[in-house]
């Protein structure tokens, strides 16, 4: 086998393409090495999550809905937009009120607070209740809340061509469907109905009672009598010869004193002009 020799030219060309690509590389590394090495970018801040969505609001259920499930008398009118927000006291009132309208006492009695249970007990021994109540043509209530006895549920009764309000205050302990709420009946000042003004009743109703306690407390009007002085003044002298107005004289004016005689003090002695 013959061995070709390169050509002169072709290993000129070989040797110059190698020491082109040798001098590309060294320059290449040359060029990495003196260049700074730039910074890695800036993380990118992770947005918050949003909040969770609220919770939606609570349900209550219609008032037309309870009065046909707990059989209120359709005397008893509620508003929506005048009763409680939540079932337990829409409940408790509807329940309270339908006593009164079918004259129930057994019902309302278990749902009255203290003194107030005795009293229908006698009410109802008496026939007063079932008398009071034989008449009701209707009953509008209303609720809301009051800082000084919280939850309130006010009441016009009308019993033949008169309206009667009445203001409860009202706390649920247990199943408003089986007596678990108790209603206190509030001070009932004269004349309520003509006196209750504005969108708010139960305020304004315990606005006059407050005024009823201001007026209750406040001191008796204090009458002044003019009085007249008859006492007569002195004109002559006293017993003991002093004259009036002078020592042991009559009326407030001070004695005359008269200045007792006697020899002149020089006020500023050794200190006279020269000559005397």
């Amino acid at each position: 086998m013959t061995n070709r020799i390169p050509h002169p030219t072709t290993r000129m060309l070989r040797d110059l393409t190698a020491l082109t690509a040798l001098t590309a590389v060294s320059l290449g590394l040359a060029a990495c090495g003196s260049e700074e090495v730039a910074p890695p970018p800036a993380p990118v801040a992770k947005k918050a999550p949003a909040p969770p969505p609220p919770p939606p609001a609570p349900t209550v259920t219609p008032i037309a809905d309870l009065m046909a499930r707990y059989d209120i008398d359709p005397r008893v009118n509620l508003s929506e937009d005048l009763a409680p927000d939540n079932d337990a006291g829409r409940i408790a009132v509807l329940r309270f009120f339908d006593g009164f309208a079918r004259g129930d006492s057994s019902r309302v009695e278990g749902m009255l607070a203290g003194m107030d249970a005795l009293l229908l007990k006698d009410m109802t021994a008496s026939g007063e209740w079932q008398e009071a109540t034989s008449d009701i043509i209707g009953i509008d209530v209303r609720t809301g809340t009051h800082p000084l006895v919280g939850e309130c549920a006010l009441a016009v009764f009308m019993v033949g061509n008169q309206f009667e309000p009445q203001l409860w205050a009202y706390e649920i302990s247990g199943d408003p469907a089986a007596d678990g709420a108790e209603f206190d009946a509030q001070p009932s000042p004269p004349n309520m109905m003509d006196r209750l003004s504005g969108d708010d009743w139960i305020t304004a109703w315990f606005n006059i009672l407050g005024e009823e306690m201001a007026r209750a407390t406040a001191p008796d009007e204090i009458v002044e009598i003019p009085t007249q002085d008859f006492t007569e003044e002195d004109s002559g002298s006293s017993s003991m010869g002093s004259p009036a107005g002078g020592p042991g004289g009559g009326g407030n004016a001070p004695g005359k004193r008269k200045r007792p005689k006697g020899p002149k003090i020089d006020p500023n002695p050794g200190f006279a002009p020269s000559g005397n």
